[in-house]
């Protein structure tokens, strides 16, 4: 019953304030319009006193006067009429009650009361003389302009003037009655609106008063109930429970707490809860006298160690509330305690895990960042300076190869113990992932760096890794990099020593290098890093571009031929060629995703564009060292031929010879798997390699793409056209295509052709265009019979 009691109070409540407010709130509407009514009187009495002087004067000031006063009452009938239309018009009736000097702020409660209350009891009455009223406004104003009209035509005699006097008067006799009985109206109502507002807050304040004395006595047998459901509760309660003075000596123990801390029940009673605290924690929520504890600091949960009867710790979490449950008025405090022993050793765990490395027991990379990032900052507020090492270890791939993960798992956890033991006390170490390891010497500058690093070098080649009967000589590379105030992030620092760490393998591997901004092959190393993330980022945003150079066949063989070059645009728009950031993208394992969006850019273009591709012979694409020998790029290629609807005919695969010397096996997989599909293959840089004539038994490529360094000095020495003349015979022998590249001069053509050279490729014959425009202008092509 108590919610229902409670409920019917507090809408009895609210239907009291909102009576009384709705009440007080039309009293103050009526007190609006009585107190209009006085600026209405005052402006008819005034307006038919200025006409009747200006009946006898025929003054115009006079008759201005009386229809300004007149514009009052006027004002409150447009407010009154603008009510009554449907609907209301709002804006004309506030203009109109302003018009009437009603105060402002009592326009909208005038609206209100007219809107909602004009046929109420009390206010029907006034509202039926009001439009009385208004007649004799109306009149008033009539009899203005009558008169203004005479006095324009022939001017008004004696009589004539006496006469409109005497209906003036007649007006404002007829009108002042009715002013009364609609301040008398409103009156009226107001005192009966006052009288239902004392009967109903005195009925309301009875029901009030007999529910609350209901809710009283309820509540007081449900506290007399819930007590002994509190003390059962208290004493069952799966939680520790704790009643103390302010003092924290304990009043009353329940079970579940004596279980925790291992006391009876009789033995907690009388003792004082900081004896059971730990001393750190103690110390944590003590009072400034160092004596009990400060409830102030308890405010919210917390966690704190406590101490059982064994000696043994708890971790528990707690919570404190202060209460006056005596009769005197003495505080005292609740406690209710969870014991988190349990999820807190677990936590730590996780925690542990989190930091570190499962295999080695190290720190890994997120820890390692973790504190380099706060050996920055010591930097930088200390004025101290740190440095950090970077090991790569050499031959970790071999022993990973030859004998399983597992081997190499037992390896990179020997490693870790050997380092170990030559680490100092305030350095640490961690495993960065795969074969990276990193250490952190504090308070160190380059040159004890130097001395610690070739100490773990050594120590690192002293050892062995013996396996299954084998054993292996284990080495590092270790770069350096300092760790100071100047250092913007904990990316920078690792960038360097790990280019420290890439030079030390450059250099013969098993060394060591320390990181400076001007050595040249870090900043290359460096140059070649920024040219990863910006490839990478352009692959993304799309401004990697296509560009061809056409080949120009010399006996004027049909169809159209060219090269796809593939172009960099950066974030300032220019267009960098691939000499620029190809080197990088092969160094950095790049060149396979700029192959694949190459080839898948290129099929895109000629499905788009199928009268070009009509015309089209051959399109030339090039394809790095690193996607021949990568299996999966074949078969990612065999996928895009297979959904593509261009004919695999209209293909030729470029490799380079060293790159096809260079994986053997892969080169002829992928020559094999592309040629089975009716794409060709051309071997680019011909005759560059020591042995290019002897790689043909083994490669059965299309078309020969002979280098550009027999081409360009064709004309001037007599070497060259004999080395061409060569390769062109072998090349018909076999069935193949030739091609000349870097052909500068059209001059050269005739001499190629001579030689028996099939086509010609260079700068001379065509500089490259973005591929868009040479499909743009395949029609111009066609008709040139420019092929």
């Amino acid at each position: 019953m108590l919610p229902f009691e409670f409920g019917s109070l507090i809408l009895l409540a609210a239907l009291a304030v909102m009576l009384t407010a709705g009440m007080l709130e039309l009293q103050t509407s009526a007190t609006a319009y009585i107190i209009g009514e006085s600026h209405w009187s005052k402006a008819q009495q005034s307006a038919a006193d200025e006409l009747h002087r200006y009946a006898a004067s025929g003054n115009p000031d006079q008759l201005q006067n009386a229809r300004k006063r007149l514009q009052v009452p006027l004002g409150d009938r447009q407010a009154r009429l603008a009510l009554e239309q449907d609907p209301p018009d709002l804006d004309a009736s506030r203009q109109g009650f302003l018009a009437g000097l009603n105060a402002p702020e009592d326009v909208d409660r005038m609206i209100r009361m007219y809107r909602y209350f004009h046929n109420a009891p009390f206010f029907r009455d006034a509202v039926k003389k009001w439009r009385l009223g208004d007649e004799g406004i109306l009149e008033l104003q009539r009899l203005g302009d009558e008169m203004e009209a005479l006095r324009a035509r022939n001017g008004m005699s004696a009589a004539l003037s006496d006469a409109y006097q005497r209906k003036i008067l007649a007006v404002d006799a007829r009108l002042k009655p009715i002013e009364l009985a609609f301040s008398q109206a409103l009156i009226d109502g107001t005192r009966v609106l006052r009288t239902t507002l004392i009967g109903t807050s005195v009925l309301l304040f009875l029901l009030i008063a007999w529910i609350v004395i209901i809710v009283l006595r309820s509540t007081l047998a449900r506290i007399r109930a819930s007590e002994g459901v509190f003390r059962a509760a208290f004493h069952q309660a799966a939680v520790g429970m704790l009643r103390m003075r302010s003092d924290g000596q304990i009043l009353e123990a329940n079970d579940a707490i004596c279980q925790v801390l291992g006391y009876p029940s009789q033995q907690l009673q009388g003792r004082f809860l900081a004896d059971s605290l730990h001393a750190d924690d103690l110390a944590e929520v003590g009072g400034d006298s160092g004596e009990g504890i400060d409830w102030s600091l308890l405010e919210r949960p917390g966690e704190h160690r406590f101490l059982r009867e064994d000696g043994s710790i708890r971790w528990l979490r707690w919570t404190v509330s202060k209460i006056d449950a005596e009769d005197n008025g003495e505080q005292r405090v609740f406690a209710i305690f969870e014991d988190v022993s349990d999820s807190r050793r677990l936590s730590d765990e996780m925690k542990y895990q989190a930091s570190h490395d499962g295999l080695t027991g190290l720190v890994n990379r997120r820890e390692i960042e973790r504190r380099l990032r706060a050996g920055i900052e010591d930097a930088r507020r200390n004025d101290t300076e740190h440095a950090f090492l970077f090991l790569d270890l050499d031959q970790f791939k071999l022993v990973n190869d030859t004998c399983g993960h597992v081997a190499g798992d037992q390896l990179l956890r020997q490693i870790s113990g050997v380092l170990m033991l030559h680490m100092r006390d305030n350095d640490w170490m961690g495993r960065l992932g795969g074969d990276e390891f990193a250490v952190l010497l504090d308070d160190t500058g380059v040159d004890e760096a130097m001395r610690i690093a070739e100490r773990l070098r050594r120590a690192l080649s002293a050892s062995t890794f013996p396996w299954e009967g084998r054993k292996f000589n284990v080495t590092c590379s270790i770069g350096i990099a300092r760790v100071t105030a100047d250092q913007v992030d904990v990316g920078e620092v690792l960038r360097a020593a790990d280019r420290a760490c890439y030079q030390a393998k450059e250099d013969g591997r098993n060394g060591i290098r320390v990181y400076h901004e001007s050595d040249q092959a870090m900043s290359r190393r460096r140059d070649d890093l920024a040219w990863v993330v910006e490839i990478r980022q352009a692959i993304i945003d799309g401004r990697i571009v296509l560009y061809a150079q056409r080949i120009e066949a010399l006996n004027h063989g049909p169809g159209i031929r060219y090269e796809i070059l593939v172009r960099l645009v950066d974030t300032e728009g220019e267009v960098n060629t691939p000499d620029r950031f190809l080197p990088a993208a092969e160094r950095f394992g790049e060149a396979i995703s700029i192959d694949r969006l190459v080839i898948a850019m290129t099929l895109r273009q000629l499905e788009d564009h199928p009268d070009h591709l009509h015309a089209l012979d051959l399109c030339h694409v090039n394809v790095s060292a690193q996607s021949i020998a990568n299996p999966d790029f074949r078969l990612h290629v065999v996928s895009l031929l297979d959904s593509s609807r261009v004919p695999a005919s209209k293909l030729c695969f470029e490799l380079t010879e060293t790159a096809a010397i260079g994986n053997m096996t892969r080169a002829r997989e992928f020559i094999d798997e592309m040629r089975s599909r009716g794409c060709r293959i051309a071997l680019d840089d011909f005759g560059s390699g020591m042995a290019s004539f002897a790689y043909l038994k083994n490669l059965p490529v299309d078309v020969l793409k002979i280098d550009g360094v027999f081409i360009r000095d064709l004309a001037n020495n007599e070497v060259d056209p004999v080395l061409v003349r060569s390769m062109c015979e072998v090349a018909r022998s076999l069935g193949k295509i030739t091609v000349a590249e870097w052909v500068e001069d059209r001059a050269l053509l005739e001499p190629l052709r001579n030689l028996g050279v099939d086509q010609a490729q260079g700068y001379g014959i065509h500089e490259p265009c973005a591929l868009d425009e040479l499909i743009d202008a395949t029609p111009i092509l066609k008709s040139a019979g420019n092929f």
